[in-house]
C-alpha cells in the first residue's frame, strides 16, 4: 500500500523553496491562530504521529482472525504491524481521524494494541473516538480534578433543569466557574470537529500515467469481465427459457382445443 501522506508531501517537496517557505509560514500562522499550543507540543506526544504497537494477542489475532472482528480492525492491525503512524494509517484508508480513533480504541480495549504510556495521548485518542466526554477529557488533561468535575456536572444539571430554554454545555460551565480558559475549550471543541473531516487530496485520486497496473488490479479487472460475461449469459438463458415456455404453452392450448 502506498503511503498517501508521502504522495501529498512529495507534491510540496517538489515545489521551489520559495513556495515551500510561503506554505510553511501560512500554515504556521493558521495553526498559531486556531491552535496556539500546537507549536509547543512535544512531537512524541502529538497524537497523529503516534506509532501504535501490537500486543502478542494482536499479532495472533492478525494471523488467525479467530475473533471475527470488523474488517477495518484487521486493516488497522495490519498497518500497525508495518509500524505506521496514526496519520499514515488514517490517510491510507481514507478514514477520518474520528473513525481511525474508534478502531484504535477498539483494538486497545480488546488488548490487540498496547495503550500509550502518555496519559494525555491516551485521553486524546478516547476523546476523539467519542469514548469519553469533554469533562472527563479535561480531567485527564489535569486541568481539573474529580471533585471539580463533579461540581461542574452538578451545576450544569441544576442550571439546565431551572432554565430548559437556555441549556449550557459542560465546557461553558467549566469556563464560567473559572476552571478552564475559554480559548482552551474552543481548541478542544475545534479539534473534535476537525477530526470528523475526511482528507483526500485530488492528486491521490488520479492514477499516474506512467504507473502500470499491479496484479491485484489486473485480477479485479478480470473478475469484472467474468462477472459481466456471466451476467450476459444468464440474461440469454432467461430469454431462451421464456421463449421455450411460451412455445410449450401454445402447444398445450392447441391440444386442449383438439380434445
Amino acid at each position: 500500500m502506498q503511503n498517501n501522506l508521502n504522495v501529498f508531501m512529495d507534491t510540496i517537496y517538489s515545489a521551489p523553496v520559495w513556495v515551500q517557505e510561503v506554505i510553511y509560514l501560512d500554515i504556521k500562522t493558521s495553526l498559531e491562530n486556531r491552535l496556539a499550543s500546537v507549536a509547543q507540543n512535544d512531537r512524541d506526544s502529538f497524537y497523529p504521529v503516534f506509532v501504535p504497537l501490537l500486543t502478542f494477542k494482536g499479532k495472533r489475532e492478525l494471523e488467525t482472525h479467530e475473533c471475527n472482528h470488523h474488517i477495518n480492525i484487521y486493516k488497522y492491525l495490519e498497518a500497525v504491524s508495518n509500524q505506521l503512524r496514526v496519520i499514515d494509517i488514517t490517510l491510507n484508508n481514507f478514514w477520518t481521524l474520528e473513525e481511525s480513533s474508534q478502531y484504535l480504541c477498539e483494538c486497545i480495549k480488546n488488548e490487540l494494541i498496547q495503550p500509550p504510556q502518555d496519559t494525555v495521548l491516551m485521553a486524546a485518542i478516547f476523546y476523539i473516538a467519542g469514548e469519553i466526554r469533554i469533562g472527563e477529557y479535561v480531567k485527564r488533561l489535569n486541568k481539573i480534578n474529580a471533585e471539580e468535575l463533579d461540581d461542574v456536572l452538578r451545576k450544569q444539571k441544576q442550571h439546565n433543569q431551572e432554565h430548559p430554554e437556555e441549556k449550557l454545555r459542560t465546557g461553558e460551565i467549566m469556563v464560567s466557574m473559572g476552571y478552564v480558559a475559554n480559548k482552551d475549550i474552543d481548541k478542544i471543541l475545534f479539534t473534535k470537529e476537525e477530526a470528523k473531516k475526511r482528507f483526500i487530496p485530488d492528486n491521490l485520486l488520479k492514477k499516474p500515467q506512467n504507473v502500470q497496473s499491479n496484479p491485484t488490479q489486473n485480477n479485479s479487472d478480470n473478475n469484472a469481465d467474468i462477472i459481466q460475461e456471466l451476467t450476459a449469459q444468464n440474461q440469454k438463458l432467461t430469454a431462451e427459457n421464456k421463449l421455450l415456455k411460451d412455445k410449450l404453452r401454445a402447444i398445450f392450448n392447441i391440444q386442449n382445443r383438439n380434445k
